[in-house]
């Protein structure tokens, strides 16, 4: 596709703006959001910041219809994380990504599912989520962490909308320390109000951002016995509870005591998590979780190893099957010494490291 840049700036860009007339801005603006169907169209719109610019600017039409399509033609430019970083040249940019906050927040909006996509897919930019964490974390402004989860967590906070996207949104933001230290904070009950979506079965958006949530916030050791704690989070049994399948119905009296609780006694049509890629990032927080010695011992001592052995002889994702298997040589191998008590300490000799990034790539190819 072939796009006349001197007609574009000369006879729509014009339009694109809020002191054009209704009609014409509207034109205009379906106009470029067409152009956003096509990847060609994506990097030429994305390769002008004044055409970004415009569109941001109809974000704040009067007219709903024109803010949705500005709104929509975003969604699918930052799809391309170029674009994204481009809009973060934009000397006015945290004043849209505050209002794009704003908007998610306000429980009478119409178009908050799609501004919430917008969110997710702009904050897979890490410098982009770097911004809203500073914005989140300002004490003198209103976007707080507790507000977002707070927000999330209420199924019925706006009835036009969803919110789903608010997970894979907060997802990305956990991808910086110092958001996983908002999240994690044990006075405030954040982390914990988000454990019940895990197996939240409307929709796989939401189930999916929380996982990939658990998983970011599982790279902080410091917080691995806190999490593991059966008398605090006891984070164990939500992971492992949708990776058992219904062959956990028939484990012997033995196998089934050191199970935690939870993994006792489940119905013979208990079903597995559905989509592989989140049952791969359950099976890698769980291995995460067991960097400590203490945490390690913890977890096979609840008797993992057999619901990650059935799960393995069942799997038929080839991703899912590796991740599992390699969890399941940790937990099988002779007790490490003094030195690997703490995995993430660990110093990998340089020829060893090398071996292994060659086997990695090896099994990649295969």
């Amino acid at each position: 596709m072939e796009v006349d840049v001197n007609q574009v700036d000369n006879e729509i860009l014009p339009f694109l703006n809020k002191t054009a007339r209704t009609d014409l801005r509207c034109i205009a603006m379906q106009y470029f959001l067409g152009l956003t169907g096509t990847a060609e169209g994506c990097l030429f719109i994305g390769s002008n910041l004044k055409y970004l610019e415009s569109i941001l600017g109809l974000t704040e039409d009067e007219q709903e219809a024109i803010a949705k399509d500005a709104y929509l033609c975003l969604v699918n430019l930052t799809t391309h994380s170029e674009i994204t970083s481009k809009l973060l040249e934009l000397k006015e940019i945290k004043h849209y990504l505050k209002k794009f906050l704003t908007y998610v927040l306000d429980k009478d909006t119409t178009h908050a599912d799609i501004v919430a996509f917008l969110l997710s897919n702009v904050t897979r930019v890490e410098d982009c989520a770097n911004i809203f964490v500073e914005i989140m974390t300002d004490s003198s402004l209103q976007f707080t962490f507790d507000k977002m989860v707070m927000v999330f967590c209420q199924k019925e906070y706006n009835s036009k909308n969803k919110l789903h996207y608010l997970a894979p949104f907060l997802s990305n933001l956990t991808q910086i320390t110092k958001a996983r230290a908002c999240i994690m904070k044990r006075d405030r009950c954040i982390f914990e109000r988000l454990l019940p979506f895990i197996n939240f079965e409307e929709s796989l958006t939401r189930r999916g951002g929380v996982i990939g949530l658990l998983r970011n916030c599982a790279f902080d050791v410091n917080y691995h016995e806190w999490l593991l704690d059966e008398n605090g989070i006891d984070i164990l049994p939500r992971l492992l509870l949708p990776l058992a399948g219904p062959e956990a119905a028939n484990f012997d009296e033995d196998d089934m005591e050191k199970l935690p609780p939870d993994l006792q006694y489940l119905e013979p049509d208990k079903k597995r998590e559905e989509d592989p890629d989140l049952r791969k990032m359950l099976i890698e927080t769980i291995h995460q979780l067991c960097n400590l010695k203490v945490c390690r011992d913890y977890i096979i001592g609840k008797n993992t190893y057999i619901i990650m052995r059935e799960l393995h002889t069942s799997e038929k994702d080839k991703d899912v099957s590796a991740a599992a298997l390699k969890f399941i040589q940790l937990l099988i191998n002779d007790p490490p010494s003094k030195e690997m008590e703490n995995l993430n300490e660990v110093v990998i000799p340089e020829d060893l490291e090398k071996k292994f990034k060659e086997y990695d790539a090896a099994e990649d190819d295969a």
